[in-house]
């Protein structure tokens, strides 16, 4: 089996991440909305995104050269945002709502979607999606790039205090999210997204 065997210290940072991002797939998305400065409510996917606990959801946020997203500054100003869970049929919607906007302005608005108010905290959410989950900050961390030369991306530990789940995706009796209904999507590298498909396989162990 033929083998490329690559030395990172010997790539720039645009080839490392083509050969990174295109390899730890697919990844789940994160459809945040958090509160803007002026109240108004800011809607945003990040595909770097998973789970550290059952209560603890961890959200990487890129920075854009030396600014950062304004996800971050609002859920670090207001401590507290809800995620959502994307499904094939709010893919679209999705995808518009990362394009970038002048500050304070609602991607809401662009995409036609219902806000509803959440149970414990004042960030609304997503109304059409599936499953939305309420966080609260719990803890923050700075990273740098590869060559340690400058902060590449905000790291975000977010606690999970609240979930609206639609009656089509919860089995209550058993507790289980039914993800045949759900279809959730995820992303690949570039500009691709993927659907999930369950194996003939059952885990032994």
């Amino acid at each position: 089996m033929s083998k490329f065997n690559l030395d990172f210290d010997l790539l720039d940072e645009d080839t490392i991440g083509k050969i990174v991002k295109g390899s730890i797939i697919p990844r789940p998305i994160a459809w945040i909305t958090s509160l803007n400065e002026t109240k108004s409510v800011n809607l945003a996917p990040f595909s770097y995104f998973t789970m550290l606990s059952p209560t603890l959801l961890l959200v990487s946020f890129q920075k854009d050269q030396v600014s950062q997203k304004d996800t971050f500054i609002n859920i670090i100003r207001e401590k507290e945002a809800v995620i959502h869970i994307v499904d094939e049929s709010l893919i679209a919607a999705m995808d518009k709502t990362a394009k970038p906007l002048e500050k304070n302005i609602s991607e809401v608005d662009l995409v036609n979607l219902t806000l509803s108010s959440s149970l414990k905290i004042k960030t609304p959410g997503i109304k059409e999606a599936l499953i939305r989950f309420e966080v609260v900050l719990e803890q923050t961390l700075s990273l740098k790039n590869y060559n340690k030369t400058a902060e590449d991306a905000d790291l975000v530990i977010l606690r999970v205090v609240a979930a609206s789940l639609d009656k089509k995706v919860y089995d209550k009796d058993s507790g289980y999210i039914l993800v045949d209904n759900l279809k959730p999507i995820a992303r690949l590298a570039g500009v691709d997204y993927a659907g999930i498909k369950k194996l003939d396989f059952k885990r032994e162990f």
